[in-house]
């Protein structure tokens, strides 16, 4: 029931970090996996190891040519991962311009839509479909101040996060005698930079000490949870956000 062979998987942000973790889980537990992202040698980086017929497409989730050439995959996608996103303008609140609020938005939710707006209607008509919004425990609860350097800052990217979790729900409820499912998963706090700088392990440091479990997480975390999310035997797990954050949000 959770054996992936035979089902083709879009994983979006591919090219690094949780991205490339889930690629290469899915590929472990049978899928066919495309690989989608902006940069061709993170992606050649993330396959290289990947036989036929996993392969990747280089492209940007806000160009609008993306979406017409992924309407015309020769592939049936059975699996869509939106994971694409993140906070590409971090600063403290205030300082964020109305810009960067529209850009976070653009990646994070608008972006995931267009994928749902584009993919789900084949899913319904195979009478069969997975889509996993991965979001983040901020898409639940704010970032407490401490947690961040004097220049960061995580509003554009929480009220983002809060707004997928938000169309997961909306979509649970459009698709949901279809067989295609629709959930969320919430990752807590993930630490895989290569070069991190003293300031970032110090955080680190401290984000791992407000986890119950006493450590932060890595991409290979959440293979298991998107596995799940992605097979067959899941079919009534529907309109769902699984979080998965070591505890960070218990207590």
């Amino acid at each position: 029931m959770f054996d992936l062979a035979g089902m083709t998987v879009l994983v979006t942000g591919a090219g690094y970090g949780l991205g490339r973790g889930l690629v290469h889980g899915l590929v472990a537990h049978g899928a066919t996996v495309i690989g989608l992202a902006r940069s061709a040698d993170a992606l050649a980086e993330t396959f290289s190891s990947l036989d036929s017929p996993n392969r990747y497409i280089v492209g940007d989730l806000t160009d609008d040519a993306l979406y017409a050439a992924l309407d015309e995959l020769p592939e049936h996608i059975d699996v869509l991962v939106n994971n694409a996103g993140g906070d590409p303008h971090t600063k403290p609140w205030g300082q964020q311009t109305t810009e960067e609020w529209r850009d976070t938005y653009e990646i994070n939710v608008i972006a995931a839509e267009r994928l749902c707006r584009l993919l789900t209607p084949k899913m319904v008509e195979r009478g069969f479909g997975r889509v996993i919004n991965v979001s983040s425990i901020y898409g639940s609860i704010g970032q407490d101040p401490r947690n961040t350097g004097p220049r960061g800052g995580a509003g554009a990217y929480t009220a983002a996060k809060h707004g997928l979790i938000g169309l997961t729900h909306y979509l649970a409820c459009q698709l949901g005698s279809t067989g295609v499912t629709v959930n969320t998963l919430s990752p807590g706090m993930i630490t895989w930079q290569e070069s991190p700088s003293q300031e970032t392990l110090a955080i680190w440091d401290r984000l791992a000490d407000q986890t119950p479990v006493r450590r932060t997480s890595l991409p290979e975390d959440y293979i298991t949870a998107t596995v799940f999310l992605s097979a067959r035997g899941s079919g009534f797990v529907h309109g769902h956000n699984l979080v998965v954050d070591g505890g960070w949000s218990a207590w």
